[in-house]
């Protein structure tokens, strides 16, 4: 047997991109697809996946990553989290900037890449710093970076740009550039310490960690001047989201937005096993704000689920970090919440988790038309499983999924034609 053949036959086949959605045998020939038809036979040296009774997607691609590499390799690496993708379903990642040092020059992207190529198991494409070390006094430059093909956007990460000055040129540039900015719009230790030197700067007075639709309506604004790219990171609030809807119906500038399967499926009345409510930035919110998040999803408002894959160790959250890991569960839950009831269906899931993703940040992948490179997962929409975080590829266990019996897993997950999980199981 060659290996660059492979068939995967008798599954039902959903793809939003092509309009494909009944079942189908998808041919791969040297990574890439080759044709999908119910005529398709397979030859001596082909390897044939037996698909019967599950559902063939798109490999899911996750636009808001933390891999923690360089810098920061005791909470996770490259590796790790490519494991902990390819287990998910995700075939593409893009990872956040937030690294020690932080992916702020061209240099750092280079390195950060070469370690990508050795190590990773999946697609993996990054996001760069809108400021130089993330420290919002001194743009990067973003003219370099934006053509750069490996990174995709533009993003400050936990710290949103301060300044409105210096967000406002940002967004200039970027958009003269062709590429999205994509901010986190949440309160910060960095912004809130700003706030406090700056007594001459407007800044958002209240509670802390509030300041969401505040810093979204303020990007919205500086993007439809400029008649850029927004994509606005993990909306958590009604009030935001109401803000992203009114900004699309104007169609002044392309704004596009996220939602994480933490915000989406859990409110503040979640608790640890301890009693504690667990801590995110930003935080859970309440059954009000969950409700208008999935609203958003199914009206088009939110385009995209992406999880914020944010691994920590047991004495990081002990001292106060914050944030879940998604990439293991991320599918897995939202198919027993959100599609088995009936609440959106999987080929809105697959828009929101693979579609959308691929056609926003322009990563090749997201679709099986002929000659698309050959992602794709097998999911048994049926297959029951526990969340067991020891049992996790990621080396972190901070997931609040802990313990949920969930409907619907991954079987296989082929990254250019490469079958990398089996029956459940990394193979690589």
């Amino acid at each position: 047997m060659t290996g660059n053949e492979v068939l995967i036959k008798g599954g039902h086949v959903i793809d939003p991109a092509t309009g494909v959605d009944g079942s189908a045998d998808i041919f791969i020939q040297d990574g890439k697809i080759k044709a999908i038809s119910n005529t398709i036979q397979a030859g001596k040296n082909t390897r044939v996946i037996d698909a019967t009774q599950k559902y063939v997607i798109p490999g899911l691609i996750d636009c808001h990553v933390h891999l923690r590499e360089p810098g920061l390799e005791y909470k996770e690496t490259i590796e790790t989290g490519s494991r902990a993708a390819a287990i998910g379903g995700f075939t593409t990642l893009i990872c956040e900037p937030n690294t020690m040092p932080p992916i702020d020059s061209l240099e750092m992207v280079s390195s950060l890449m070469e370690k990508v190529c050795q190590k990773s198991k999946v697609n993996i494409f990054t996001k760069a710093c809108i400021t130089k070390g993330l420290l919002g006094e001194e743009l990067t430059d973003i003219e370099k970076l934006a053509k750069d093909k490996r990174v995709r956007a533009l993003s400050d990460d936990g710290n949103p740009v301060f300044y409105e000055a210096l967000m406002k040129k940002a967004c200039e540039l970027a958009a003269r550039n062709n590429i999205i900015i994509s901010p986190h719009c949440e309160d910060s230790q960095v912004s809130l310490d700003k706030a406090k030197e700056n007594k001459n700067v407007a800044h958002f007075p209240g509670k802390s960690f509030c300041h969401e639709t505040d810093f979204v309506a303020r990007e919205i604004k500086c993007t439809e001047q400029a008649k850029g790219l927004l994509h606005v990171s993990h909306v958590s609030m009604k009030s935001t989201v109401d803000v992203i809807k009114q900004a699309k119906e104007r169609n002044l500038a392309s704004i596009t937005s996220e939602a994480t399967p933490h915000h989406l499926l859990l409110d503040d009345n979640f608790r640890n096993p301890d009693g504690t409510l667990p801590k995110t930035n930003p935080p859970l919110r309440s059954k009000e704000d969950r409700e208008s998040l999935i609203k958003g999803l199914k009206d088009g408002t939110i385009d995209v689920i992406a999880t914020d894959h944010a691994p920590h160790t047991h004495d990081d959250i002990k001292k106060g970090s914050s944030g879940f890991v998604g990439l293991e569960t991320a599918l897995g839950a939202i198919l027993t919440k959100l599609v088995h009831p009936g609440i959106l269906s999987l080929k809105e899931i697959v828009q929101k988790m693979s579609t959308n993703p691929a056609r926003i940040f322009k990563v090749n992948g997201g679709s099986f038309a002929v000659g698309m490179p050959a992602d794709i997962v097998v999911v048994d929409l049926n297959k029951e499983w526990t969340v067991e975080v020891n049992k996790f590829e990621s080396k972190a266990r901070n997931c609040p999924f802990q313990g949920w019996k969930l409907k619907g897993q991954v079987v296989t997950t082929l990254v250019g034609g490469k079958v990398v999980v089996d029956n459940g199981q990394m193979v690589c």
